[in-house]
């Protein structure tokens, strides 16, 4: 039975209000006692109270935004649920709102899902891309395609990937500009250096878009020439901070786009890197992963 089918099924002939049909007393569920419950429990009397999750949209809104934002969200397990609850529920004025809620609730699944860094899966040929296409006459290299790990099972979530980049490749680098341009809320930077100014233009890109940015970066790095972040700092507000202790590196190359995707590897930021190197990436957008890189970088920016 598809999604049309069942929010269907709470306005066919059977769910009307006339012919007698009895009419569903919706319990009330207050939004702060909804904001305990656990995923599915929130979908599933979310639906049955319906009328006072509506009455309360905006806060029964930013709770299911946040089991979805967690990155735990089993979402084939959600439209079970929400399956499952329309068609017990399904009766009569009532399912209206019942209906109404459910959709508000997949609608937020579907605004999920088109946002986010989403790389396109490997077909063929498609990452043996010329390295050197610019004006420098790079001499031409073609690279197998990278390995792509899949989700062990196709009942797990679809939407987890990891993928392998390889430079000099300009498909590779074109698809770290992707994953910087997808950044909607946040974008974390932690890199030894940036030379690149395409990586510094999709950065300043961020920024103006609205995206809070901020960088990590080495503190004997940023005084060699050609270095972006202080120019970042200085001409664009993005703030950042240094080690600061000559004795050390501040070695990372990792980055973060809305606390839920990442982007790691030995590439570092710069234009050696990008046309000269041997040099690998990967990105992923899977939760434990991003959580563990996103409160690396925490630490790091209080520590320093």
């Amino acid at each position: 039975m598809s999604l049309v089918d069942i929010i269907s099924a709470c306005f066919g002939s059977g769910s009307g209000d006339s012919g007698g049909s009895t009419l569903r007393r919706a319990p009330y569920l207050d939004a702060n006692e909804a904001a305990q419950l656990p995923l599915d429990a929130f979908v599933q009397r979310s639906l049955e109270s319906a009328p006072s999750a509506l009455e309360q949209s905006n806060a029964f809104t930013d709770i299911f935004r946040k089991h979805v934002d967690s990155g735990a969200a089993d979402f084939a397990r959600v439209a079970h649920v929400v399956q499952d609850s329309l068609l017990r529920l399904a009766s009569n004025d009532t399912d209206r709102a019942t209906a109404q809620w459910a959709c508000q609730m997949l609608a937020l699944l579907g605004e999920r899902e088109k946002s986010g860094y989403h790389p396109p899966g490997l077909h063929g040929q498609s990452y043996a891309q010329v390295a050197g296409a610019d004006s420098g006459e790079w001499e031409k290299q073609h690279r197998a395609p990278p390995a792509v790990i899949q989700p062990p099972s196709s009942h797990q979530r679809s939407e987890v990937y990891i993928r392998t980049f390889f430079f000099p490749s300009e498909e590779s680098f074109s698809q770290l500009i992707g994953f910087l341009d997808s950044a909607q809320r946040t974008l974390d930077i932690c890199v030894f250096n940036i030379t690149d100014n395409d990586i510094a233009r999709a950065i300043v890109a961020a920024k103006e878009r609205g995206v809070e940015v901020r960088i990590i970066t080495d503190d004997e790095q940023l005084e060699c020439r050609g270095n972006d972040v202080r120019r970042l700092q200085e001409d664009h507000g993005i703030p950042f901070k240094t080690d600061n202790d000559p004795e050390k590196f501040m070695h990372n190359k990792f980055a973060i786009i809305d606390r839920r995707a990442v982007w790691t590897g030995s590439y570092n930021w710069t234009v050696g890197a990008r046309r000269s190197n041997n040099e690998s990436a990967i990105c992923t957008n899977d939760p434990a992963a991003t959580q563990a890189f996103s409160g690396e970088f925490e630490e790091l920016w209080s520590r320093f």
